[in-house]
C-alpha cells in the first residue's frame, strides 16, 4: 500500500522518488500525531483557526511582560474546544542572521565588551556568520476552571550551548507564577529592540527559575510582584583556595511598575545570596544587593526614551558583558571574600519614520569595581554605541539592520574597539 501510494504521488504531482517517500512521511505523522493528541479534542469539537482579530481570545488577567521582537500576540494558530474551556495556541518564528565582524568575536548572536581583545591583541580579524540559533517555537495552553484561568507557556529557541534552549516554561494561576521567565531584577518593557540578542551594554536581561505572587494597582496605583529566583553564581574559586561553593537560599527579588499617560516606571530590587563551605567546613554565606530603575518616555511626535540604570554587589551574572567572567565575588590573597560594585547606565531614542520603519540610537556604559589585587588584564569598563533600524515587510515578516561599535577598558587601562554589522530577516506565524 505504501508503495503504491508513493507511486501515486510520482505520477500526480511529478515527484522523484525520494520527494515522494519524504512527503508521505510527513502526511502520516500529521496523520498520526493529530489522532494521538486530537483524541479528547475531536470529542469535543474544536474549533481550529489561524489569529485573526475574531479569533483571538486572550486572558487579560496573566502576566504579560513583551520584550522586544517577541512573537506578536496575533500570530500562531489557536485550537480551541467549542465549550471555551481549554486554548492552545501553536506559534513560531524563522529568524535567519547575518554578521559581519571586524574582530573575531566568540559570540555571533550577542555582542559583549568583555570579549574585546585589548592592547596589541587588538587586530583586525574581519569574518562573516550567518546562523538560525535565534529561531523560536512555542505553545501556550489556557485552561479555565472554576477558580480562574491556568495558563501555562513554553518557548524555545536554538541558541544554547548544545543548540537546544529553553527561554520560557511556566504557569500561571491567579496571582501566582511557578517556572522559567524573565527576572523580577530585569526590565525587558523598557528595552528597545535590537537584532543582537544582549541588548544595550549595561541593561539586565536575564531569565531565571522562579516563584512569583503579582498583586496588580496595589501600591499607589503601581502593580508589585515579588519573587523568589535561582541562577547559578558568577564567581571562581582560586585553586589555592580550598573550598566549596553552592546557593543556600534563592534571591530575593521585588518589582514596582506604573504605567502613566505620558510612558511607564519601573524600580526593582534585589537581595542575593551567595553561600560557600570553606576547608575547615564552616558556612560561608555573602549576602549582595542590587537596585535597578528604568523609564519609557514618550516624547515629541513619533518619538520615544528609553532609560535604563542598575547598580549593586553581587550581580555581575545579570549583566550580559559580566555574565560567567567570575566577577559576583572575588578572594584577596589573605583569603577575604569581596563583593565589586557594578554599575550599568544606558540611553536609547527611538523614532518612527513612517508606520512601518522605525530606528533606535542607544548608547551604554559599564563599569566593574577593581582592587589592588585586581590583574591588569581583568575587566574594568565598556561602553557601546549600537543603530537599529527595522522594517515591517509585510504581516508577520520583518527585516531589522543593526550597527555596533564597542570599546573595552581593561584594569591596566589597555583599550580595544570593535565594530559589528548585524542584519535579521524573520517571519513570526
Amino acid at each position: 500500500m505504501f508503495h503504491k501510494r508513493v507511486k501515486i504521488l510520482r505520477k500526480n504531482f511529478n515527484l522523484d522518488k525520494r520527494d515522494a517517500i519524504s512527503f508521505l512521511i510527513c502526511i502520516l505523522l500529521l496523520q498520526s500525531s493529530y489522532f494521538c493528541f486530537g483524541q479528547d479534542i475531536i470529542q469535543q469539537k474544536t474549533i481550529i483557526g489561524t489569529s485573526s482579530a475574531d479569533t483571538v481570545r486572550r486572558d487579560s488577567t496573566r502576566i504579560q511582560e513583551a520584550a522586544p521582537l517577541d512573537i506578536a500576540d496575533d500570530r500562531g494558530l489557536y485550537i480551541r474546544t467549542t465549550d471555551g474551556k481549554i486554548q492552545l495556541r501553536i506559534l513560531g518564528s524563522v529568524r535567519y542572521l547575518v554578521v559581519f565582524d571586524g574582530l573575531n568575536l566568540s559570540s555571533k548572536n550577542s555582542f559583549r565588551t568583555d570579549e574585546i581583545p585589548t592592547g596589541a591583541l587588538n587586530k583586525a580579524f574581519p569574518n562573516y556568520y550567518n546562523g538560525l540559533d535565534q529561531t523560536r517555537l512555542g505553545f501556550e495552553v489556557t485552561r479555565k476552571t472554576d477558580k480562574g484561568d491556568v495558563f501555562i507557556r513554553l518557548e524555545t529557541d536554538f541558541a544554547g550551548d548544545n543548540g537546544f534552549r529553553i527561554r520560557h516554561s511556566y504557569g500561571q494561576f491567579d496571582q501566582f507564577l511557578f517556572g522559567q521567565t524573565w527576572s523580577l531584577f530585569s526590565h525587558v518593557n523598557a528595552l528597545p529592540a535590537m537584532v543582537d540578542f544582549s541588548g544595550p551594554t549595561g541593561s539586565i536581561i536575564a531569565r531565571t527559575p522562579q516563584l512569583r505572587y503579582s498583586v496588580p494597582k496595589t501600591f499607589f496605583g503601581a502593580n508589585v510582584a515579588v519573587g523568589l529566583e535561582y541562577i547559578i553564581p558568577n564567581l571562581t574559586v582560586p585553586d589555592s583556595i580550598a573550598g566549596q561553593t553552592f546557593q543556600l537560599f534563592p534571591d530575593i527579588t521585588m518589582r514596582l511598575d506604573k504605567v502613566y499617560p505620558w510612558g511607564s516606571v519601573q524600580l526593582s530590587g534585589i537581595i542575593p545570596m551567595l553561600s560557600g563551605r570553606s576547608f575547615e567546613d564552616q558556612l560561608i554565606l555573602k549576602p549582595g544587593w542590587g537596585i535597578s530603575g528604568s523609564t519609557v518616555v514618550n516624547s515629541w511626535k513619533n518619538g520615544k526614551w528609553y532609560l535604563q540604570g542598575v547598580i549593586g554587589q553581587a550581580i555581575t551574572r545579570y549583566f550580559n558583558d559580566l555574565s560567567g567572567i567570575g566577577s559576583d565575588v572575588v578572594i584577596d590573597p589573605d583569603g577575604e571574600i569581596k563583593s565589586p560594585l557594578s554599575v550599568g547606565l544606558y540611553g536609547t531614542y527611538e523614532h518612527s519614520w513612517r508606520q512601518n520603519i522605525y530606528s533606535n540610537f542607544t548608547a551604554g556604559w559599564l563599569h566593574l569595581q577593581t582592587y589592588g589585587f585586581t590583574e591588569d588584564f581583568a575587566y574594568k569598563k565598556g561602553y557601546s554605541f549600537r543603530v537599529n533600524t527595522f522594517w515591517d515587510l509585510t504581516e508577520g515578516a520583518k527585516i531589522g539592520g543593526e550597527a555596533i561599535w564597542g570599546n573595552r577598558v581593561d584594569n591596566d587601562r589597555q583599550k580595544g574597539n570593535a565594530l559589528r554589522l548585524n542584519i535579521l530577516f524573520y517571519y513570526d506565524f
